[in-house]
């Protein structure tokens, strides 16, 4: 009897070593492949912020006027335009745009989509547009600088179904490349691609 312990118990522990290291490989391959889901959801939205917001080394006038050309540049009205001079004699101003339409026709859900972080569900539901407005915040600083802060929104007018205007958060893309195109009309560093 103790020769055929001798010879199954290592066997036995030879086994259940084995059956450890190969369970241990597959909850670090688990971990690895959970950091790898979780990287993709983050980079699946790489322009979505909390804030769109910068400092730029320029004067208030300035950026103002690049702020107002820049959305005149893309077709688009402005609806509210309000700079003042506060108490403190800094200058600070507000400028909204009007729903700006970029798509229509058959090309509105496949931009709605890839302007959009999640696009409203509908069953039947047809877009008849695709639209986004901006809202750009502008601020002196003591020291001269201007603070600038960018808000979209989209929205898309569902003819079908509803017939009504939806609105609803952005990826992000659209105020990126509104503020980098504000930094390149006043000349400084940039990463504005056109024709996206």
């Amino acid at each position: 009897m103790k020769s055929i312990n001798n010879i199954f118990f290592p066997l036995i522990l030879t086994i259940l070593l084995s059956v450890v290291v190969l369970n241990t490989n597959l909850i670090a391959q688990e971990s690895d492949d959970d950091w790898k889901a979780k990287e993709q959801v983050d980079t699946k939205f790489p322009y979505l912020k909390d804030k769109y917001e910068d400092t730029l080394k320029l004067g208030f006038e300035q950026v103002w006027e690049a702020a107002v050309t820049c959305i005149d540049d893309i077709n688009c009205q402005i609806i509210t335009k309000s700079p003042r001079q506060g108490d403190d004699g800094l200058y600070k101003g507000t400028i909204q745009s009007d729903f700006c339409v970029f798509a229509i026709g058959d090309t509105v859900l496949k931009n709605l989509k890839y302007y959009s972080v999640e696009v409203p569900f509908i069953r039947g539901g047809i877009w008849a547009n695709a639209r986004f407005q901006y809202k750009i915040i502008i601020r002196e600083l003591e020291d001269g600088n201007c603070y600038v802060r960018m808000i979209g929104e989209v929205s898309g007018m569902e003819s079908h179904v509803t017939n009504k205007v939806h609105f609803w958060q952005s990826n992000g893309f659209k105020e990126y490349q509104m503020m980098e195109r504000i930094k390149m009309k006043l000349g400084l560093p940039h990463n504005f691609k056109e024709n996206l």
